[in-house]
């Protein structure tokens, strides 16, 4: 299991710039796990695509519940007080914490494609192609 923030299932679900670094990643762990401010982060997302006309309305529905599918049941509230001490403690809005504490409390990766993200929570966070590479040194067994 990986905790993915917003911007991995973006390029995942509309196939942007990093897609294939998300789909390998997906190839290599299919157990994806996120808080849920990532549907809503994602559908504000697809709206903007729509509204720019990258997409169709039809389309962005498509993507957010291919998302939906993709992280079933395993979307996990995190407490507010660790997410601001997350925040704090790592320069982060608390929407981009809120994934930290996630991550920290499963004791997994939290692939991101977020430069702050990636430099303030160094402990969980991995770019998607380099956990992809990681998860594949180690064959069959779990990254941590």
């Amino acid at each position: 299991m990986i905790v993915v923030d917003t911007n991995v299932v973006v390029q995942f679900v509309a196939a942007g710039d990093e897609h294939a670094a998300a789909a390998r990643l997906y190839r290599r762990d299919s157990i994806w796990s996120a808080p849920p401010i990532l549907m809503s982060e994602l559908q504000n997302v697809l709206v903007g695509f729509v509204r720019r006309g990258a997409i169709t309305a039809g389309q962005a529905t498509a993507m957010a519940e291919d998302a939906s599918a993709i992280l079933g049941e395993r979307i996990a509230g995190v407490s507010g007080g660790q997410t601001i001490e997350a925040a704090l403690e790592c320069g982060l809005t608390a929407y981009d914490a809120e994934f930290v504490v996630l991550a920290r409390r499963l004791r997994v990766p939290l692939a991101t494609l977020d430069q702050a993200i990636l430099s303030g929570a160094p402990d969980v966070a991995v770019a998607p192609a380099i956990l992809a590479a990681r998860l594949e040194g180690f064959g069959s067994e779990r990254f941590q």
